[in-house]
């Protein structure tokens, strides 16, 4: 069971106050008791943005993997692809490389060997064009 500490001294100086107010009444006690949770309740606060920091930090990088992933392997232009690379070569000279959990969003597209979507769609097609030998072509094999 966990306790929160913030409503906990609320009512502590909710009780300090009635103290204070009361003919022979003492807050030093209640007083005491919500500075401890207040200071703890500091703590809970610290956890739970540090949290929400994670969590968004998990979401930001994310994005940026699956932009990278569609840039390289989705853009039909040398423009675009380029765009997408530099991204991700930005991330890397900031130490936030990022290049397998792409290679792992451009397996789960379905797009085929990820090595090749880091080549230009230039260089994506002449290869394709040198490995695949057209059905019109006479020439002997």
């Amino acid at each position: 069971m966990t306790t929160n500490h913030r409503a906990e001294a609320e009512e502590h100086l909710k009780v300090a106050a009635r103290e204070f107010l009361a003919p022979e009444g003492d807050p030093t006690h209640a007083l005491a008791a919500a500075q401890v949770h207040a200071t703890l309740a500091a703590g809970q606060t610290a956890a739970v943005d540090a949290a929400a920091y994670r969590h968004t930090i998990q979401s930001l990088r994310f994005a940026l993997i699956r932009h990278v992933a569609e840039g390289l392997a989705l853009s039909e232009g040398d423009e675009a692809h380029q765009h997408a690379l530099g991204l991700a070569q930005y991330l890397d000279s900031v130490g936030l490389n990022v290049d397998c959990e792409v290679d792992a969003h451009i397996e789960g597209l379905g797009w085929g060997d990820p090595r090749d979507a880091w080549l230009s769609p230039t260089t994506r097609r002449e290869k394709w064009l040198a490995d695949c030998k057209s059905p019109w072509d006479d020439t002997p094999a």
